[in-house]
């Protein structure tokens, strides 16, 4: 349901940008560095591991050690993830709605509902994936 309201003027009332930052600030972190971003302490405009290491430092280290992202861009996402991380400091974890997401599951696939969009995020029996604006 993330991925198809974030597709082509798909606007989950349900997503908010300030929660969609908020993921994405949690899920960069984890998926670099392993760590929980709400579980570290939050101090200075950014987050510490329990043993005092500032989580921006271990982001860097781990996406220049990433294979995942070309040497050109690799600036570039350590500057986003700085951004996302000291953003969620600001603004405080907690004072931060997550995504709520109601979802209906049918035949057909899964939906979104009380959107002002309704789509669907199926497989098709090749198993490619899409999704339809209804």
């Amino acid at each position: 349901m993330y991925y198809c309201s974030t597709q082509d003027g798909c606007e989950s009332s349900q997503i908010t940008k300030e929660s969609k930052m908020k993921y994405e600030a949690y899920h960069q972190v984890y998926s670099y560095t392993g760590y929980e971003l709400d579980k570290l302490e939050e101090k200075n405009g950014t987050y510490y591991t329990e043993s005092g290491e500032n989580i921006l430092d271990l982001v860097d280290k781990a996406v220049e050690d990433s294979g995942k992202v070309p040497k050109e861009f690799k600036q570039q996402m350590k500057n986003w993830i700085h951004d996302l991380v000291s953003t969620m400091s600001t603004k405080g974890w907690n004072n931060v709605p997550d995504m709520t997401l109601s979802i209906l599951y049918g035949k057909s696939g899964l939906k979104d509902m009380n959107q002002l969009i309704t789509y669907q995020y199926e497989a098709d029996s090749t198993n490619r994936q899409w999704y339809s604006v209804l």
